[in-house]
């Protein structure tokens, strides 16, 4: 397993760049709903904090069980991110 640093490396990575593409859809593809981009670039901020937060929680002796279900979360809610970054175009 990584490294809880690294993790958190990884984890802010991923974010920032969905963050930046939707920045980028935001300003630069004609028609597309800015307040939902901004609503959606707000999530991931939040999204974030709370992802980074969570990898510093874990139970003693529980921890592969745990990451198990952190990967599991992180990914569904990134698909989830990223399903509403393609719907912004009206």
């Amino acid at each position: 397993m990584a490294s809880r640093r690294n993790l958190k490396k990884d984890v802010s990575y991923v974010i920032g760049d969905v963050f930046t593409e939707c920045l980028i859809y935001k300003e630069l593809v004609p028609g597309t709903d800015k307040a939902a981009a901004d609503d959606l670039m707000v999530d991931l901020l939040k999204m974030d904090t709370e992802f980074i937060t969570r990898i510093s929680h874990t139970q003693p002796g529980e921890a592969k069980q745990y990451y198990r279900t952190y990967y599991r979360d992180f990914n569904e809610a990134l698909q989830k991110v990223v399903a509403k970054l393609n719907s912004l175009k009206k």
